[in-house]
Order: C-alpha cells, then structure tokens, then sequence
C-alpha cells in the first residue's frame, strides 16, 4: 500500500503530467471534492482551466499522523500563479481514509501567504 503522504508527491507530478484521472482517483468517495466533481471528466474541464492560471511547484511535508483507519498529513504546498508570476504558499492539512484498501483524501484546508516574485 502507498504511503498517504506519497500520495501527495505522486499528486504532484500528476499535476505536470496532466494527468487529472489520476488525480480524481486520490480522493475519496465520501469527499466534498467528489461531491463537486461528480466524474474524472468533470474535475477534467476544471483542471485544464486551473493549470492555465496555476501549477503547483513542490511540497513539503512537516507532519504525518497515522491512527488505524485515517491519516492527518500536515504541509508546505508552493504553487506558481502563472497569471502574475507570484510563489503562492499554501500551508496544507489534508485528511485521509482508507478506502478499498488504499489511502484517499478526505478533506483539505489550505490557507495560503503570497510571496512576490520568482
């Protein structure tokens, strides 16, 4: 079984890759992001416009919590707004579950600092 917190590594390179599928198939059945997007080919149209504003750079993680059945991943996401060229920062908490013998996201909260330049 994947680590929770490879999961968020693989998200990255998922999200150079554009490979949004594999990144619809992280989250959880029970997640408000599976909620919204209620098919890979829905988060598909989302995710063509996201990467043209935005495109997330590294992470780094600080914490990893694992009890039993769930997982609280705390993080360091650096994301390039590609519209003004900034390093936005954004200080990540995601939530896992096990699911079908695998971790997926639940839940994440984000709160971001920006930092010009770069």
């Amino acid at each position: 079984m994947i680590k929770a917190e490879n999961i968020l590594q693989n998200r990255l390179e998922y999200f150079k890759n554009k490979d949004y599928k594999n990144i619809y198939d992280i989250y959880s059945y029970k997640s408000e992001f599976r909620r919204y997007f209620e098919t890979s080919d829905k988060y598909g149209e989302h995710f063509y416009n996201l990467i043209e504003i935005f495109m997330p750079e590294s992470i780094e993680i600080y914490k990893v919590f694992y009890n039993n059945e769930s997982v609280e991943i705390l993080f360091l996401e650096k994301v390039r707004d590609l519209k003004e060229d900034k390093l936005i920062n954004y200080y990540s908490k995601s939530y896992f579950v096990l699911e079908e013998g695998s971790w997926k996201i639940l839940k994440e909260i984000r709160e971001s600092t920006l930092n010009k330049g770069l």
